[in-house]
């Protein structure tokens, strides 16, 4: 940028877009501006010029090595937002440097609102100076907004000497546990199989009386197990949750949590989160480095709340992943839905296998061998890698699935290009098309073919139009706010 055009991005900073706020800060940044933004400073725009050093974080670190005297300079001015301002700067970029003189700063500021940068930028340092002070640290506010947003900040500052430490799960009989599940009838019945007597519970699959919470992750068809904390008035949610600490600490043994909200818009997700978060005072609000996730979901005036104790390794294999990878929890819905057609002793292939989750999944079940190819490099490396990580060791393959076609398979079991997330309707339609021509021939006479997608019409249109295949079973999955299904069939 030129300088009268930095001057003038500086001055209607605060006024701007968030895309162009963002825009104009990777600019400067590519540029090498931002010691002309600093020079800013240090005139009528110093607010806005230090809001957007305090935006762009230690990427302003350099510039701030070279300017240091003169920021901590501004901890000591007049305005108290300048002062604001500049400790949050020195606290994104050098706080352990300069802990002693945001200390002295914040023993000397008077106004109330600026103290919660303070506390942040103190809580950088990360070191035991700044934790036994803030530990020792007694709120100042007497007007309850300002109070309320310092105890927000000082718990959030402490929050930095919160190690994550993995929970110890135990639930009480009375304990409900829910599963987030792509297709409730086939956990469901993989429940029942378990002697788990579940229920449907909206649209998670309820279970009781475990004896070992542990013993939840001994299957696979869901994507995540929650301890189910209760429902509460949207209103009084931040009194329902201060009654929960004590059961999350209980069941989990530990105190560093993240709040998570859904089905809001943004603005009411943050008030959620804020006040929740204010309300709650033995467990401690770690969102870079927390040890279990309370989820909130909102419906209308009521919410949902859940505890997930982050302790779920079925999928620890899957390091890698790429656009459009499935999900391992659908992944392992869609072998389970498929499984009663699985033969003990057949000859796997994946010809879209991406990363290979879907035939990592399928390794769960008896098979002779299990292949995968994929038209792209980096889908065959991330699946390569994943092996080295699995329980099984397929062989992969970088090649074009259309010519993939020298031997038969007893199963395809395959994730097809959606044309949503990954390419067009148009390229699937060439694709599946000519992917119809070749499976017939590369799977044997009595093999079966398990294809997930969510191009269903295209599908069912060539299924009926080729009429070289006949559909043992059909159902819709959940994945993400998609809702793709999964047909098996085998040849007329």
């Amino acid at each position: 940028m030129k300088v009268a055009e930095i001057k003038e991005f500086v001055e209607n900073y605060n006024d701007l877009p968030a895309a162009e706020r963002k825009e104009g800060v990777i600019e400067l940044i590519r540029d090498g501006d931002l010691q002309r933004v600093y020079a800013l400073a240090k005139s009528g725009t110093a607010r806005a010029a230090l809001r957007i050093l305090a935006d762009i974080g230690e990427r302003a670190k350099d510039v701030v090595a070279a300017n240091i005297d003169g920021l901590l300079k501004l901890l000591r001015a007049d305005d108290a937002k300048v002062r604001m301002l500049a400790a949050q700067v020195i606290g994104n970029t050098c706080a352990a440097d300069y802990l002693d003189e945001l200390i002295e700063a914040m023993m000397h500021e008077q106004t109330v609102f600026a103290l919660p940068s303070y506390l942040l930028a103190i809580g950088r340092a990360k070191n035991d100076r700044a934790k036994r002070f803030l530990e020792s640290y007694q709120l100042r506010s007497d007007i309850e907004k300002h109070r309320d947003e310092e105890n927000a900040a000082l718990n959030k500052a402490l929050a930095n000497f919160v190690m994550r430490t993995k929970a110890r799960v135990r639930v009480l009989p009375t304990d409900v546990v829910v599963l987030a599940s792509p297709n409730l009838n086939v956990t469901y019945s993989l429940c029942t199989e378990a002697g788990l007597k579940p229920r449907k519970f909206g649209k998670y699959i309820a279970v009781t009386s475990l004896v070992d919470f542990y013993d939840i992750y001994k299957m696979r068809a869901y994507t995540d197990a929650y301890i189910y904390l209760g429902s509460s008035p949207v209103s009084e949610l931040p009194a329902f949750l201060k009654q929960r600490e004590a059961a999350v600490m209980q069941r989990t043994g530990v105190t560093g949590y993240r709040l998570e909200v859904r089905s809001v818009a943004h603005e009411v997700r943050i008030d959620i989160i804020k006040k929740c978060v204010s309300a709650m005072e033995q467990l401690i609000n770690t969102p870079s480095s927390y040890s279990v996730e309370i989820l909130i979901e909102i419906d209308g005036d009521t919410a949902q709340v859940f505890l997930n104790p982050l302790t779920d390794n079925r999928f620890d294999y899957r390091k890698k992943a790429i656009a459009a990878s499935i999900s391992p929890g659908v992944a392992a819905s869609v072998c389970a839905y498929a499984s009663e057609f699985f033969n003990p002793d057949a000859r796997v292939l994946d010809n879209f296998c991406g990363s290979g989750t879907m035939l990592y999944e399928r390794g769960f079940y008896p098979h002779h061998s299990l292949t995968g190819a994929d038209i792209n490099m980096t889908a065959i490396e991330a699946a390569k890698e994943n092996s080295r990580y699995a329980h099984v060791h397929p062989q992969f393959h970088y090649i074009d699935a259309l010519k993939f076609t020298a031997k038969k398979y007893d199963e395809i079991l395959v994730n097809m290009p959606f044309g949503l997330r990954v390419g067009t309707h148009t390229q699937n339609e060439r694709l599946y098309k000519a992917y119809f021509r070749i499976l017939p021939e590369i799977l044997t006479d009595k093999g079966i073919a398990v294809l997930y997608t969510h191009e269903k019409n295209l599908l069912e249109g060539l299924i009926k139009s080729t009429g070289a295949f006949e559909v043992l079973k059909r159902a819709t999955f959940d994945a993400g706010g998609l809702y793709p299904a999964v047909y098996v069939l085998k040849k007329k």
